[in-house]
C-alpha cells in the first residue's frame, strides 16, 4: 500500500506541474497575443481588424500553438492548402507559403523572443485559414469581372449569357473555433467544400494525369485525313499508342491478320505498310476509338475525323487544367443539392434525376444554341403544364414568325398561332392583317403589345408538356416534337430552354411521389383535346442547371466535353 500511495503522489505532482505549465503558457501567450495586436504587426493576408476579431472571438487565446510548439492541426492546415486540387498550381503565390515556411523554420526555442515568434506563427496560420475558407466558400474568381465579360459579349454579339454563382455564407471565426474544439481540420472543411457526385474521383484523376505528364505526356497524333476500319496508314501506330495511354485500347494487334483492303491495293507502299498490323485500322482499334469518343461526347462512329483528332491531341496538362476549373465550379454550387433533385449538365446534353444519391432517371436533352445560351442557375420545380400553349418570345416573333407570315398569309392559321392584344388577363384575339405591316417590323415597342401564342398541337415546339420552375430567365424544361435531333452528339439547338428526350418518364417519375399529380388523370388530359392544364406539385424539386466540361460519371469514367459557350476560356483568365 505505501508504494501505491507514493506512485499516486508522484502522479499528482507531475499533473500539477503540467497543469501549472499549461496555465503559465496560456497566460503568457494571451499577453503576447494582446501585445502583438496593438503593435504594427505586418499582416500577410488579411486586415488587422479582421485578425483582431479572430482573437477577440477566442478570448485572445492562440489557436494553433501550445506549450510544445506548433500543434499538428496547424501543420495539417498547411498540408491541406498545399494540396488543394483547385489552388495547387498557384498556392505558393496566393498564400505566400515561402514566407510562412521560413517563419516556421526560423523558430528557435533558445531565443528570448521564442514565445512572441510562436504567437506570430499563430497569427500567420489564422490568416491562412481565413483566406483558404474564403476561396472554398466564395470561389477563386473575380465574379464581377466575369459578369462584365458577359456584358461585353452581349454588346458585341447580342449573345446574352447568364450564370448565377452560389456563395456559402459561413462565419470563418466560428468555423475555426469548431476546428480547434474538435481538433479535426478535415471534418470541418469538408462540410463547407464541394459535395458534387464523384468529385473525389475527379480529384484522383488529376494524379493519374500527372503520372502521364511526368512520362512526357500523351503521344501526339499527326494530322491526317479521316481514318476508319480497313484503312492502312503510318499514322495508326501513333493512334494505337495514344489510345493505350488512356486505356481505351487494351489489346495488341496480331500480325497474322490479313487486311483484304490493303492486299487489293496496287500501291506498293500501302501493301508494304500492311505487313505490320499496327498500320492497319482493325475492329479492336475501332472499338477503342468509340470508347474514346464516348468519353468526350463525340459522335461514336469509330471514325477518326478532325474533331476526334483534336480531342486526342489535348495534352494531359491541359486536361488537368480543365479538371481544376471544373472542381472550382463545383464550389459555386449549393452544398446541399437536395435529397431528390434534377441535374442538367449543359455541355453534356444530359438530365439526371437523383434520389438519395442514386440516379433514378437519365436522359438526353437539347440545350440552348451558342447564340442563345441556356442560363446556369439553381431553382425549384413547382408545377407542370399539360397540353401547353407556346407564348412566343418577342425576339422569335419578330425575327422568325413575322417574316414567314409576310411570305405566307396562311402561315399562322396553318401552325395554330393566334395573336392577342396584350399579355395579361384575357386579351382579345387580333386579326393578323390589322397589325402586320412594314412599319411594325421596325417598331419593337409596338410589337411587345401583342402576344403570339401557339395552341397545343403536333407543331407546337413545347410538345405535350412542360415542367416549370419560375425564374428571371423565363426558361423551363419541356417536351419537343423534333425527336430526331436527339440522335446527334452535339445538341445545342434551342433558344435557351431545355428539351427532353423522354418527358413522359419524367412526368411518371414525379407522379410516383407527388400526391397532386395523378398519372392516370394526366394521361387522360394528354390524350384529349383539353387546352392547357397546370398542376401544382406538392413537393417542389430542386433543379440545378450546371456547366461542367469535365467530371467523373456514375460508372467511374472520366469525362470531357466541348466548351460550347466558351466559358472555360473566359473563366480561366479570371481565376485567382
Amino acid at each position: 500500500m505505501p508504494k501505491l500511495k507514493l506512485v499516486l503522489f508522484a502522479l499528482l505532482i507531475n499533473y500539477s506541474l503540467f497543469a501549472n505549465t499549461q496555465n503559465s503558457f496560456e497566460i503568457d501567450s494571451k499577453k503576447n497575443v494582446k501585445s502583438l495586436l496593438t503593435k504594427n504587426y505586418e499582416n500577410l493576408l488579411i486586415s488587422k481588424i479582421n485578425l483582431e476579431n479572430y482573437y477577440y472571438t477566442n478570448d485572445f487565446k492562440p489557436y494553433w500553438i501550445d506549450e510544445k510548439g506548433v500543434k499538428n492541426i496547424g501543420l495539417s492546415l498547411l498540408n491541406k492548402i498545399k494540396n488543394d486540387p483547385v489552388l495547387k498550381p498557384h498556392v505558393t503565390q496566393l498564400f505566400r507559403l515561402d514566407e510562412v515556411i521560413n517563419a516556421l523554420n526560423s523558430l528557435d526555442k533558445s531565443n528570448t523572443k521564442y514565445l512572441e515568434n510562436l504567437v506570430r506563427i499563430d497569427f500567420i496560420l489564422t490568416e491562412l485559414f481565413d483566406r483558404y475558407v474564403t476561396y472554398v466558400t466564395k470561389g477563386s474568381i473575380k465574379w464581377s469581372a466575369f459578369e462584365e465579360k458577359l456584358t461585353e459579349l452581349e454588346k458585341e454579339t447580342e449573345i446574352k449569357a447568364s450564370w448565377d454563382k452560389y456563395s456559402l455564407n459561413k462565419d470563418s471565426k466560428l468555423l475555426l473555433k469548431k476546428v480547434i474544439e474538435k481538433n479535426d481540420l478535415s471534418m470541418v472543411l469538408d462540410e463547407i467544400d464541394f459535395n458534387y457526385p464523384q468529385s473525389k474521383e475527379l480529384v484522383l484523376a488529376i494524379g493519374e494525369l500527372e503520372k502521364i505528364s511526368a512520362k512526357g505526356g500523351y503521344t501526339k497524333i499527326p494530322e491526317s485525313k479521316s481514318l476508319r476500319v480497313g484503312d492502312v496508314s503510318q499514322t495508326l501506330p501513333f493512334l494505337r499508342k495514344r489510345l493505350f495511354e488512356s486505356n481505351d485500347l487494351t489489346v495488341q494487334c496480331k500480325n497474322n491478320i490479313k487486311n483484304e483492303n490493303a492486299l487489293n491495293e496496287v500501291n506498293p507502299e500501302i501493301e508494304k505498310l500492311s505487313t505490320n498490323c499496327e498500320n492497319i485500322f482493325d475492329e479492336d482499334l475501332k472499338n477503342a476509338v468509340i470508347s474514346f469518343q464516348k468519353k468526350h461526347g463525340l459522335s461514336s462512329d469509330g471514325v477518326v475525323g478532325g474533331q476526334t483528332q483534336r480531342f486526342l491531341n489535348i495534352s494531359a496538362d491541359k486536361k488537368i487544367s480543365i479538371i481544376r476549373l471544373n472542381l472550382e465550379r463545383m464550389r459555386w454550387l449549393p452544398r446541399d443539392l437536395g435529397e431528390k433533385y434534377l441535374l442538367v449538365n449543359v455541355p453534356e446534353y444530359k438530365l439526371r434525376l437523383y434520389e438519395n444519391n442514386h440516379i433514378i432517371l437519365n436522359m438526353a436533352v437539347i440545350v440552348g444554341d451558342k447564340k442563345f445560351p441556356t442560363p446556369i442557375f439553381s431553382d425549384k420545380m413547382s408545377y407542370v403544364v399539360l397540353n401547353p400553349s407556346w407564348n412566343i418570345p418577342d425576339s422569335i416573333a419578330k425575327n422568325e414568325i413575322i417574316p414567314k407570315l409576310l411570305k405566307d398569309p396562311n402561315y399562322l392559321a396553318d401552325k395554330g398561332i393566334d395573336i392577342y392584344a396584350g399579355w395579361n388577363g384575357n386579351p382579345e384575339k387580333v386579326d393578323s392583317k390589322n397589325i402586320i405591316n412594314g412599319a411594325i417590323l421596325e417598331d419593337e415597342e409596338y410589337l411587345r403589345n401583342f402576344r403570339f401564342s401557339q395552341t397545343s398541337s403536333h407543331d407546337n415546339p413545347l410538345g405535350k408538356m412542360k415542367f416549370m420552375f419560375p425564374n428571371k430567365y423565363s426558361v423551363y424544361i419541356h417536351d419537343t416534337p423534333a425527336k430526331s435531333l436527339f440522335e446527334n452528339a452535339r445538341r445545342a439547338y434551342s433558344h435557351g430552354c431545355i428539351r427532353l428526350s423522354k418527358p413522359e418518364e419524367l412526368l411518371s417519375t414525379i407522379a410516383n411521389e407527388d400526391k397532386n399529380l395523378d398519372i392516370l388523370k394526366a394521361n387522360e388530359i394528354l390524350s384529349s383535346k383539353v387546352s392547357e392544364k397546370s398542376i401544382g406539385l406538392d413537393k417542389k424539386i430542386p433543379i440545378h442547371i450546371i456547366y461542367l466540361t469535365s467530371w467523373v460519371d456514375e460508372n467511374g469514367v472520366l469525362q470531357f466535353r466541348e466548351d460550347i459557350y466558351n466559358f472555360d476560356k473566359i473563366q480561366k483568365e479570371l481565376l485567382f
